[in-house]
């Protein structure tokens, strides 16, 4: 990790401009495509620290989180082929985008913050996004679908356990891995194509823990079946 502190925190704009990605068209030459993509450099060095530092800001203020002396940010890996990050370069939107990890510096022990960053088409500008807090496999589009469907299981367990506890948000505090299939393969460029895995998502609603375990399989085309097993998530009052 690379630790640096953190700097005034500005707005980022940028013009789109044409993209060479097709996610439709001929198979060789999306992969040439996605590869050449990948070879520009890295974001790095102050445009990286700026536009994650705004990231984080924003969500230590959105959730009352401790207040960092600076932050570490994690190696920057690709997600160019997760299906909302595919389609934005597509568009022109953007020219690429990774996720990376945050620990906030000098913060009690937590998990670390995802964040997503996008460069713009111009190949300069950076955007970074809050993603989640934790370790995930999940990929940023898959991520926000199953959020979705363990915030509906949450709420249904907290009505039943405390009807009185209504958060205003919910978000995880912490994911972990628990397991992968033998066959599990490697990132492709963000997303996986082979296996299964199994995580842990928890939540602390009005001082209660909630732990959800989900089980994940991908289908083999850039996208994942879910379980999430409700009854057998654990609730701590």
């Amino acid at each position: 990790m690379r630790a640096i502190l953190l700097p005034a925190l500005i707005g980022i704009a940028a013009t789109a401009q044409a993209a060479t990605l097709d996610p439709l068209g001929d198979p060789d030459q999306f992969r040439r495509d996605v590869e050449e993509i990948n070879r520009k450099p890295l974001p790095d060095g102050e445009p990286l620290a700026r536009a994650v530092s705004v990231a984080v800001a924003s969500d230590i203020q959105r959730r009352g989180l401790c207040k960092p002396k600076g932050i570490s940010i994690g190696k920057l890996e690709p997600i160019t082929l997760d299906g909302s990050i595919a389609a934005m370069i597509a568009k022109g939107q953007i020219e690429n985008g990774w996720l990376t990890s945050v620990r906030l510096d000098g913060c009690p022990p937590a998990d670390p913050i995802r964040i997503m960053v996008l460069r713009a088409p111009d190949g300069q500008s950076l955007q970074a996004l809050f993603a989640g807090q934790g370790v995930s496999l999940a990929w940023p589009t898959l991520a926000r679908e199953v959020l979705r469907a363990t915030v509906g299981s949450v709420s249904a367990r907290l009505a039943r356990e405390d009807p009185a506890c209504k958060p205003a948000d919910l978000t995880p505090i912490g994911v972990r891995v628990t397991g992968t299939s033998p066959d599990f393969g490697p990132s492709q460029y963000g997303i996986r194509l082979k296996g299964s895995w199994n995580e842990l998502w928890t939540f602390t609603p009005c001082g209660h823990r909630v732990s959800v375990p989900i089980a994940f399989r991908t289908n083999g085309a850039g996208g994942a079946y879910w379980d999430i097993d409700s009854a057998g998530a654990s609730f701590v009052k």
